[in-house]
């Protein structure tokens, strides 16, 4: 490759293992569109979709980004399709002549950084977008993920986590030093989401909620990293308590039906909504009670961030980033995770106490306003860039 040449602007690619709605794609591209596009031009190589509906890459290239599809790249380990990917990546990098390549997430982070090496980019920089060492596969599998951590960890100038606390478990493990670590939040455009808002009454009626009851919301995958199956056994003791309360699932995934024959089980299916993928969570989010993350895993919780920008009260699970995000007591309660028990007296807490739940939602706003927007998110990113092609320049 050649020298960075200051003259001209930065070509950066991004590396992703999917552009899909929601997640690390949505906040990639959130950001990329608030760039300076006079000193970065920004290209992207990705996986497709499994389910087109949910597939970004043409909303991308709408938005004025080149996205080099690679239907090699995929989540699952396949040797084959991986070589494919990895040789694909290398050509791809090698003839762009980028200065820096930005991988993502951590299958898309290991190809992407190989292949960034063997094409001799100057900056290589990594996001894990939170860790996949609990919750996400059995111990050989993870096993096996963290020695490519520690390989690749070789040849990367710098590794970018969601919070402060999310780099502790990669040194925990060996991967990494700490000198190639740094963190930067996650950001939400707060002016355009308080758009968002809508009325309350009628927002309830179109998805099918009673005005006069209690509306709980959750939103993400349902996959069993979510740890949705712990919400619904707590709602069991909720009702009990407080009978007038729905609780809404937003999004989809693999456990769906086990789930609704979780409820069916409980005999809760009457106080149950699984209303799918949307593209309406902020107005969902704007017109209910209470917003529930509890997950076994969670690298940062974007969806924590929009909760805030509609003064929302949050009961979350006590892991991973999310205790960076929401501040115990200050802007809401956090629980331990896999504790129905707990995560009940949290929900029920809040619903007793509107007062104290509207102080606290007003407490998560300013914490947003102060820590959480996406111009932080986009200045931190961009100056990190120059920094690390600096420092470069001064070593040749």
């Amino acid at each position: 490759m050649n020298g960075y040449n200051p003259a001209r602007k930065i070509r950066v690619l991004h590396v992703i293992t999917r552009l899909e709605k929601g997640g690390a794609p949505s906040v990639l591209l959130e950001t990329l569109q608030r760039s300076d596009s006079n000193q970065f031009e920004y290209h992207i190589a990705t996986g497709v979709a499994r389910e087109q509906e949910k597939d970004m890459i043409s909303y991308a290239r709408g938005i004025g980004f080149q996205v080099f599809a690679i239907p090699s790249l995929v989540r699952d380990i396949n040797p084959f399709l991986d070589m494919n990917a990895l040789l694909r990546l290398y050509f791809l990098i090698r003839n762009g002549r980028y200065d820096i390549v930005h991988c993502h997430t951590s299958k898309g982070g290991f190809i992407g950084r190989l292949a960034a090496r063997l094409a001799n980019v100057r900056v290589i920089v990594y996001s894990p977008h939170g860790d996949i060492f609990e919750g996400y596969f059995g111990k050989v599998k993870i096993c096996f993920f963290i020695w490519l951590e520690k390989l690749a960890t070789r040849f990367t100038d710098k590794i970018i986590t969601l919070t402060k606390s999310g780099i502790e478990p990669y040194l925990k493990l060996g991967i990494g030093e700490q000198s190639q670590f740094d963190y930067i939040y996650n950001g939400i455009d707060i002016k355009t989401l308080e758009k968002r808002k809508v009325n309350r009454v009628q927002k309830r009626q179109e998805i099918g909620v009673e005005n006069d009851c209690f509306l709980v919301v959750t939103a993400g995958r349902l996959v069993p990293v979510k740890g949705h199956a712990y919400l619904i056994s707590a709602l069991t003791q909720i009702v009990t308590e407080i009978p007038n309360i729905k609780l809404v699932f937003l999004g989809d995934g693999e456990l769906k039906d086990a789930l609704l024959e979780q409820a069916k089980a409980l005999g809760l299916e009457s106080h149950v909504l699984f209303l799918g993928m949307r593209n309406d969570v902020p107005e969902v989010v704007s017109c209910s009670d209470l917003f529930v993350l509890p997950s076994i895993n969670e690298g940062f919780g974007v969806v924590l961030l929009e909760a805030m920008a509609m003064k929302c009260p949050i009961v979350a699970t006590n892991v991973g980033g999310v205790p960076e995000v929401v501040l115990d007591g200050e802007t809401g309660i956090l629980v331990p995770p896999r504790d129905p028990a707990q995560l009940a007296n949290g929900i029920v807490k809040f619903l007793r106490d509107q007062s104290l739940a509207k102080q606290m939602s007003e407490n998560g706003y300013q914490r947003l306003k102060a820590c959480f927007s996406i111009e932080d998110a986009v200045s931190k990113t961009e100056c990190l860039y120059k920094e690390l092609l600096e420092r470069k320049n001064q070593r040749t």
